[in-house]
Formats: C-alpha cells, sequence, structure tokens
C-alpha cells in the first residue's frame, strides 16, 4: 500500500502531522477520522534519495532495549524515547524519533516502524505486528534480537570461511604477476642466451611468456569482465536468474549456496509460524530471505498451490522446494499437528550442516591451492633449471 504525508486538525484545533499507510486518500480520512483527526491536506510520500540501510547490530540492541523495557512494564512511548536516546547510531536514533512522533499521533509501532524500511525490514515490521496482536510485544523484540544475531553470525561464518582461501588466491595472482613482469622474462633471456638445445619444459616457459608479453591487456579485461558481471548480476534480472541458478549448481559451492537460504527459511519461518502468523503471509515474509530468484519462483509457486487449497508439504512437493528431508519432515508436523517442533529440528539440523558444508569447501580449497601453486612452481623452476643443468653436464 502507498505511503501518505498528511496534516490534520485535531479535537483542540492543532494541526498534526505524519506519515500513514492507507489504499488511497478516502481510506486514510476515514482511519484519521476514527482516531480523533479531520484530514486537511494528503500527498503520497516516497523518499527521494533512498538512504543506506542501517547496520543490524544496531537494529538488534534496539530490539534487546525495547524487550527489557517491555517486559519492565513501561508504557510504550517512554520506552520507545528511552530506545532513542540509547541508539548509538545517529541515523536509528533520528528514525527512533520519528518513529516516537508518529506512535504519539496514533499510529501502531508496527505502521511507525514500516515507514522506514532501510531501518526495519518487511520481515521486523511483521513480527512486531503479531506482537502486538497477540499482546506479546516483548516476545516479539526477544526472538526478532536472537534471529537477527543469528542472522550475523552466519554471515561472520560464511565469511570466516571463504577469507583464508581469498586471500591465499588474491596474493598468488599477485606474485605470478610479479613474477611473469620481472623474473621470468631475464630467466628467459639467459636460457635463450645459452643458444642450446631447450627441452620442453623450457620451451613452453617460453612461449607461456610470449603470450603473456604480447597479448597481456587479456588479464586486466578478464578480471573487469568478471566484476562487471557480478555488478550486472545483482541489476539485471534475467542475469540475476541465471546466475542463481548456476550457483546451485556449483560443484562444491552449489550444495553451500542452497544451504544457506534453506537455513535462514528453516530458522525465520518456525519464529513466524510461532508468532502467529498465517502459513501464506509467513512464505510472503520469508521470500526476502532466499536472496536466490530460483527459489523464489519456487516459493510463489507454493504459495499459489497454497491458494488453491494444497497444504504446505503437498505444495513444497510438487514445488520441488528444498531437499526431500524437509518436505518429509514438514508433512509428518502438518500430520501430527506439531509443525513448530519440526521447524525448529529442521532448523538447528541444516544449522548444523552449514557449518560442516563450509568445513568442507574450506578443506577442499585449502589443498587444491597448494597443489596449483606447487605444480606453477615446480614447472618454473623445471623450466629453468633443466637447460643449464645439461649444460654443465656436458661441460663436466
Amino acid at each position: 500500500m502507498p505511503l501518505y504525508r498528511y496534516q490534520a486538525v485535531n479535537a483542540s484545533g492543532a494541526v498534526e502531522g505524519g506519515i500513514m499507510e492507507a489504499p488511497d486518500e478516502p481510506s486514510l480520512y476515514q482511519v484519521l477520522k476514527g482516531r480523533g483527526l479531520l484530514l486537511v491536506k494528503a500527498k503520497p510520500w516516497r523518499p527521494i534519495i533512498r538512504p543506506r540501510k542501517i547496520n543490524p547490530r544496531h537494529i538488534i540492541e534496539f530490539a534487546r532495549t525495547m524487550d527489557y523495557i517491555i517486559r519492565a512494564g513501561v508504557p510504550i512511548l517512554e520506552g520507545l524515547e528511552e530506545a532513542a536516546r540509547a541508539a548509538r547510531d545517529q541515523r536509528l536514533r533520528e528514525v527512533l524519533f520519528t518513529v516516537l512522533r508518529d506512535v504519539e499521533a496514533g499510529s501502531s509501532l508496527s505502521e511507525a516502524l514500516k515507514v522506514h524500511p532501510h531501518a526495519f525490514s518487511p520481515f521486523f515490521v511483521s513480527v512486531v505486528r503479531a506482537g502486538e496482536a497477540s499482546g506479546q510485544l516483548d516476545r516479539a523484540f526477544r526472538d526478532l534480537a536472537t534471529y537477527m544475531e543469528w542472522t550475523e553470525n552466519l554471515k561472520a561464518r560464511v565469511k570466516q570461511a571463504l577469507t583464508y582461501p581469498a586471500i591465499v588466491m588474491v596474493l598468488v595472482a599477485i606474485a605470478l604477476v610479479v613474477f611473469a613482469t620481472f623474473v621470468i622474462p631475464k630467466l628467459v633471456r639467459f636460457i635463450q642466451e645459452l643458444n642450446r638445445p631447450m627441452p620442453l619444459p623450457t620451451r613452453i616457459l617460453i612461449e607461456v611468456y610470449g603470450l603473456f608479453s604480447r597479448f597481456w591487456f587479456v588479464i586486466p579485461g578478464v578480471i573487469l569482465a568478471v566484476v562487471l558481471f557480478f555488478v550486472l548480476s545483482r541489476k539485471v534480472e534475467w542475469l540475476k536468474w541465471r546466475w542463481d541458478r548456476l550457483k546451485l549448481k556449483l560443484p562444491a559451492f552449489g550444495e553451500l549456496f542452497l544451504l544457506v537460504p534453506l537455513t535462514r527459511f528453516l530458522r525465520y519461518a518456525e519464529m513466524l509460524y510461532r508468532a502467529g502468523i498465517q502459513i501464506y503471509d509467513l512464505l510472503d515474509i520469508t521470500r526476502e530471505v532466499l536472496r536466490n530468484k530460483v527459489l523464489e519462483a519456487k516459493l510463489d509457486r507454493v504459495r499459489d498451490l497454497i491458494l488453491e487449497g494444497e497444504s504446505l508439504s503437498q505444495a513444497m512437493e510438487q514445488a520441488e522446494l528444498f531437499p526431500s528431508l524437509v518436505r518429509r519432515s514438514i508433512r509428518v508436523g502438518e500430520r501430527t499437528g506439531d509443525l513448530e517442533r519440526v521447524l525448529v529440528e529442521l532448523g538447528r539440523q541444516y544449522d548444523e550442516e552449514l557449518d560442516r558444508g563450509l568445513r568442507r569447501l574450506v578443506s577442499l580449497i585449502e589443498p587444491a591451492l597448494l597443489i596449483v601453486i606447487a605444480g606453477v612452481i615446480i614447472s618454473i623452476v623445471v623450466a629453468v633449471i633443466w637447460p643449464i643443468y645439461s649444460m654443465l653436464g656436458e661441460i663436466s
């Protein structure tokens, strides 16, 4: 629904303003009238410049602060003001004071948070809305803090697993470029000056150096093309679709590219289900955590099938979404009426599987890098030493 910036007059004749979500202006008028406000002026509102997203760690701190404040029995307005003053991030502090003004003007907390998507995701807003409806707002904030913390830890684990191989590859690439630019030319000239028959490894080294000296511009061109591909894969829909599909089929990496969204989906689905959100809405909200066009399309198919009357497990089976173990377990949870426990167990199981997958990936990459590095060094040494050794043997 669109957002409207409005001005309205309250019962005492004072003018109040704010931002509110409504299907259209007549609906906005009726909502404000129910709050004792007379709409004077309204116009669609959309931020001109998309603000940078706020660090999730600061949002986690806000969620934990709200949990403590609400459990202590502090009124929501006082709690919001306290949370705003306690926020360490200046941008978040400004957002929270805006949220406070909107709540004072009559908006619900979830409506006030929804106006700031750069700070609070649709997932965050939905959980808060469910907490308001169930009267368990403190638990909603506590769950949000727990699961956002888990998400940040997951990102850290993935980065930690991939950082070492990435650093090694970059250093090796730099070393090879330096070696090919400054060392190999001198070695090649020295070998050619020997004026002796050259063995095959030496001839190969000379040919490779010749190709490199003639077509050196291909290397930066390839690097630029790769960078451009990754940039465009985030912007162009059809390219992003193809790249997301390819990622799931990559050897060694494909399993990891599936485990990350699967684990996120299970963790977030369990929390939303426990909060009382309906399955159809749950699937709509968790769509954002998949971050893979192929999986998102399958999840959309699942939602369509549920609208047609299928159960969640049947819909996932027809759409072939996620591994068969997940689908079978969800079917059991639906039959026994214990779907929440099944989602908890699946989330824990695949979280552990993700850890094992990361360790396996690192254990494969490290020896592969060592083999490649050793192969390159040995090839260069053999190509250089062989003709020199042969000449020394003839002299002796």
